[in-house]
C-alpha cells in the first residue's frame, strides 16, 4: 500500500524553514493537522570519551584525528530522496478535544493502571473497560498528572475524545553513506514533533522508498515544496534522531546514488565561494547544482553553519531555489563533502543554510542505538 505525503508551509520565528516535514500517523481519531517540524537551532557538543558510542564512531575518529594510520575519511555523497517512518516511544496528545486538563504534546503514560506506549495499547485498554470511568496518568514537561475520563462509544468502539499519536512519517534527503558499513546520515536536522517542536524520542524507524510527485516552486514569502509517495519497500533502519540529523543503516546503496566515495572536509577548509549541492528534485535521480557559500561560522555546532545561495539557473527554473524536501542534500566544495542543506529563507527561496559535515558526524558519534519496543 502507498500513501501520499504532501508538504505544507509554515513560517519559523527566525524567518527560515527547515526542509523536512513529518506527518503523525496511526491516530485514534483523525483530524487534519499536517504541519512542519521546527529545528531552527541545535547544540551538538562533542564528547569524545563517550564509551557508549555504537554508530559512526569509525568516521568520527578518522575525522578528528584518532586514527593512528591517518586514514582519509571517504564517504559516498547522497542526494537521493528517502522516506522515514518512525515509532515514538510514547503516546502523545495531538488534540485534547474537550478535555481541558490536557494540552497538545502531553504524554499519556498509563490508562486504568495499565502502561501504554502505543495506540494499540490504548485501544486494547478501552476495548476491555468499555464505558466505565477510567483514570489516566499523563506527563507534561516531566510533571505527572492524573485525570478521569469516561469513554464514549463511536461506531462500535470506545474512544476518549482525544486525538492521539505514536509515530510520524516524512521525506528527506540522504547526505552521506559509509561505503564500508552502510551507515548513513541525512536531513541535517532532527525529525521533530509537529506540535511541540522537540526532537522525537523513538523506539524504531524504517527507511522506505519514495516516488516523487510534483514540485511547487518557491516564491518570496512562499517556500516551495516537493510531494511524493512513500512506498512499502523498506531498505534500511533509522536508529538515531538528533538535532543535527538522522542516522541509520541501509541494506544497500540505492541504485539512484552512483557517486564515488569522496573525502570529507574539516570546518577549517570551508570557505566563501562557489560550491555545489546534490539533490533529487524532479526525476528522482540525484543531480549536481551550483550554489555559493557565504557567512561561514567556524564556531558553529548547530544546523546553520554557513549561508548558501542557489546560483544554478536550472535549479531555479525548476524549484525557485531551495525547497522543502531538499533537507540533507550534500554540499560539495573543492572536491570534498563539506556539509548538507538544512533551511531555506522564507523571504528569498534562493537562499538558505547549511550544516558542517563535522556537526553531523559528531551528533552521530554521540548517539546510541535504541532498543526495539
Amino acid at each position: 500500500m502507498k500513501f501520499k505525503i504532501k508538504f505544507c508551509i509554515a513560517l519559523l520565528v527566525a524567518a527560515s524553514l527547515s526542509l523536512f516535514v513529518i506527518f503523525p500517523h496511526g491516530r485514534v481519531e483523525y483530524t487534519k493537522a499536517d504541519a512542519t517540524l521546527t529545528g531552527d537551532t541545535c547544540i551538538c557538543s562533542v564528547h569524545q570519551d563517550n564509551e557508549e558510542v555504537k554508530i559512526s564512531s569509525r568516521l568520527y575518529e578518522l575525522l578528528f584525528g584518532k586514527n593512528e594510520e591517518n586514514e582519509t575519511v571517504l564517504l559516498i555523497p547522497g542526494g537521493g530522496i528517502f522516506g522515514a517512518k518512525i515509532k515514538q516511544s510514547f503516546v502523545s496528545v495531538q488534540n485534547p478535544g474537550e478535555c481541558r486538563e490536557l494540552r497538545v504534546g502531553d504524554k499519556i503514560t498509563s490508562i486504568a493502571g495499565t502502561a501504554v506506549s502505543s495506540l494499540e495499547d490504548v485501544k486494547g485498554v478501552l476495548h476491555k473497560l468499555g464505558k466505565e470511568e477510567i483514570t489516566i496518568f499523563a506527563e507534561r514537561d516531566g510533571k505527572k498528572m492524573t485525570l478521569k475520563i469516561t469513554p464514549k462509544e463511536v461506531d462500535g468502539e470506545y474512544k476518549l475524545g482525544l486525538v492521539l499519536k505514536d509515530g510520524a512519517a516524512g521525506i528527506g534527503t540522504i547526505t552521506y553513506i559509509d561505503p564500508k558499513t552502510g551507515e548513513f546520515g541525512g536531513l541535517g536536522h532532527g525529525i521533530c514533533d509537529t506540535d511541540t517542536g522537540k526532537v522525537i524520542e523513538f523506539t524504531a524507524g524504517k527507511v522506505t522508498g519514495v516516488v516523487l510527485g510534483g514540485v511547487k516552486k518557491g516564491e518570496e514569502g512562499k517556500p516551495g515544496e516537493l510531494s511524493g509517495l512513500l512506498t512499502d519497500k523498506v531498505f534500511g533502519e533509522l536508529y538515531a534522531n538528533t538535532e543535527c540529523g538522522v542516522f541509520g543503516k541501509l541494506d544497500s546503496v540505492p541504485k539512484s546514488i552512483n557517486a564515488e566515495p569522496m573525502e570529507i572536509a574539516h570546518r577549517s577548509e570551508v570557505h566563501e565561494g562557489e560550491a555545489t549541492i546534490i539533490s533529487s528534485v524532479k526525476t528522482g535521480a540525484p543531480r549536481e547544482f551550483k550554489i555559493r557559500i557565504s557567512d561561514v561560522n567556524k564556531a558553529s555546532t548547530g544546523t546553520k553553519s554557513f549561508k548558501i545561495t542557489v546560483t544554478d539557473p536550472t535549479l531555479i527554473s525548476i524549484t525557485g531555489g531551495v525547497v522543502r524536501g531538499m533537507s540533507g542534500s550534500p554540499i560539495i566544495q573543492d572536491g570534498k563533502l563539506v556539509g548538507a542543506v538544512t533551511h531555506v529563507l522564507v523571504a528569498n527561496p534562493t537562499e538558505g543554510y547549511g550544516i558542517f559535515i563535522e556537526n553531523m558526524l559528531s551528533a552521530a558519534q554521540q548517539s546510541v542505538q535504541p532498543k526495539a519496543a
